[in-house]
């Protein structure tokens, strides 16, 4: 009888330590500063996302710094700001995130928040643009094929602009897709 007691209270104590143990990995996620700026940020509350992001941010947070900067480019919470918004982009980009290097890639591009010494934004808009497109992205694919179809910032080349349209349209961008079906490749 003892030791089925014993074996009770054993798998009772293993129960409550499991059991324990559960909340505490909420709390945690509850307690991640990014979870939660991105929560906030998806409630539009752009207050309490800022002021989550800025530490993490300032600390070298990719995705914080992704996300400052889109909230300075938009005015989410803070003054829109093109010139803060290219900082964040810059450091995330520095650090190979796609989405920033693509959104970098665009300030350049449409000169905004530029520095002014910046002697030739078109062809550092396109390293960019190069950048974020040979991880995947998308639509840095796509604007990229455009670049390459006009010559912008690159030298002008149907044949690598049609690389580049085919690229995005394998990874499902829509205009892409279009572009291709309008331009078959040659037999």
């Amino acid at each position: 009888m003892y030791i089925r007691s014993k074996r009770r209270a054993t798998a009772l104590a293993l129960v409550l330590a499991l059991a324990a143990g559960a909340p505490q990995a909420r709390d945690q996620s509850a307690a991640d500063p990014l979870a939660q700026a991105r929560a906030a940020h998806a409630k539009r509350d752009y207050l309490v996302a800022f002021r989550l992001l800025l530490p993490l941010a300032r600390g070298g947070d990719a995705e914080a710094q992704l996300r400052l900067g889109l909230m300075y480019h938009y005015g989410q919470g803070v003054r829109e700001d093109d010139t803060e918004a290219f900082r964040w982009f810059q450091r995330a980009a520095q650090q190979g995130d796609a989405e920033a290097q693509f959104r970098l890639a665009s300030l350049y591009a449409l000169g905004l928040g530029v520095p002014a010494a910046e002697a030739e934004p078109d062809r550092t808009a396109a390293s960019w643009y190069f950048r974020a497109a040979s991880q995947g992205h998308a639509e840095a694919q796509h604007t990229l094929g455009i670049l390459f179809l006009t010559g912008k910032g690159v030298v002008q080349s149907q044949s690598e602009a049609l690389t580049w349209f085919r690229r995005a349209a394998a990874n499902g961008h829509p205009e892409a897709q279009r572009f291709v079906e309008a331009h078959p490749a040659p037999r």
